[in-house]
């Protein structure tokens, strides 16, 4: 069996390097990604819904931004369309099998302070369905389709607005 001992491996070398790693650690911080929030209030206030789609994407906000706020330090003004589009005829009557839903958020956020606009932006995203031949599955897969593409819509403009209240 072959071993050998390094000098210096007694007991002074195995507590400097647990001294060193200690000193390591101690600078490793939790912190937000996009930057210090200290002492900053980022609460934003959303506009009520005005469609089944909007509420969607504003519930999503909602629960993104930590709750419902009635008092924020931001206004968030939200409008949310949705429409559909066939994109494969097939079938006796060439009817279209499959479609794309497009779910569009066009937002402005503005300081509630001074009403100055912080950020304002158009985001979109699309789902695919297949559309059946039951009148009730294709209403199903529709409001699917609607619901997966608000929920993107939703991420975009919340990875929007944190990007602006980094700043």
């Amino acid at each position: 069996m072959l071993s050998f001992e390094v000098p210096g491996s007694g007991w002074k070398s195995r507590v400097l390097a647990a001294t060193l790693g200690l000193g390591l650690l101690a600078g490793c911080q939790a912190q937000p990604l996009y930057g210090s929030m200290a002492g900053q209030n980022h609460s934003v206030t959303i506009t009520p819904a005005d469609s089944r789609v909007e509420q969607v994407v504003r519930n999503e906000l909602v629960l993104g931004f930590g709750g419902e706020q009635q008092d924020g330090a931001y206004s968030l003004n939200l409008s949310v369309s949705s429409s559909l589009s066939g994109l494969l005829p097939g079938g006796l009557d060439n009817e279209f099998s499959a479609a794309r839903t497009t779910v569009t958020a066009t937002y402005v956020l503005k300081s509630a302070s001074t009403g100055e606009t912080v950020k304002s932006g158009s985001r979109y995203a699309d789902a695919q369905l297949d559309l059946p031949s039951q009148n009730f599955a294709q209403e199903r897969a529709k409001l699917e389709a609607e619901d997966r593409a608000a929920r993107q819509v939703a991420a975009f403009v919340r990875a929007d607005i944190a990007a602006a209240l980094a700043r």
